[in-house]
């Protein structure tokens, strides 16, 4: 959908009251007066598809992540501290971003910490996952290097808003749980390394994405 400049003449009284449902609903005056004529004539405008998926994202993962953040037709954030020394925090990140296509989901990954041995086993991690799945899915939309200690992986296909919301939604789920259990999977073995933890990883990650 393409968005353009049009003028109306409203009755003051009408413009304070959607201002002030625009502020409860930490939207604009624009982005609400489109929310309101698009349920009117029966659409769904990317904004709202956007909340949506955002909205279905925070309950498939409350039992297994903690949602720090969500802004209103834009992001959500997960955080979530791995069974590893000191219980150092991830932060997972879903965002929404325009293209020519329109607008597709981003997955961003980082951690916080300032240990330069922890920040070595998420730069570790980070390239297991993107070289697996290189070699598992051609098409993957990897944001390459993978560094400093952060990932990034794009959904110009399965995230793109173009899409129903039940699939992108499934498709974004269906991402994250792999790369969250492969994480706590790596990081549970880094003091053992008994087995071989590259064919751990890709093992997770064809359990979720069988050919």
């Amino acid at each position: 959908m393409i968005k353009s400049v049009y003028s109306l003449m409203l009755f003051d009284e009408i413009v304070e009251k959607i201002d002030q449902m625009a502020y409860t609903r930490n939207t604009n005056r624009s982005q609400l007066i489109n929310d309101i004529l698009a349920e009117k004539i029966g659409m769904v405008t990317p904004e709202q598809k956007i909340q949506k998926i955002l909205e279905q994202l925070d309950v498939n993962f409350s039992d297994t992540l903690s949602v720090s953040q969500i802004n209103k037709n834009s992001s959500i954030q997960f955080g979530k501290s791995l069974k590893y020394k000191y219980r150092p925090k991830v932060r997972y990140s879903y965002e929404f971003i325009s293209s020519e296509r329109g607008k597709y989901a981003v997955l961003k990954i980082s951690s916080r910490t300032k240990s330069e041995n922890l920040n070595d086993h998420f730069n570790e991690f980070f390239n297991l996952i993107t070289t697996i799945e290189k070699e598992q899915n051609e098409d993957a939309d990897l944001v390459e290097p993978q560094i400093n200690h952060k990932f990034v992986r794009e959904f110009k296909d399965e995230g793109e808003l173009s899409q129903d919301i039940e699939t992108v939604t499934e498709n974004l789920t269906r991402y994250l749980k792999m790369i969250d259990r492969a994480m706590n999977a790596y990081f549970s073995s880094i003091d053992e390394r008994k087995n071989n933890i590259n064919s751990l990883l890709e093992e997770i990650y064809k359990y979720y994405y069988k050919k």
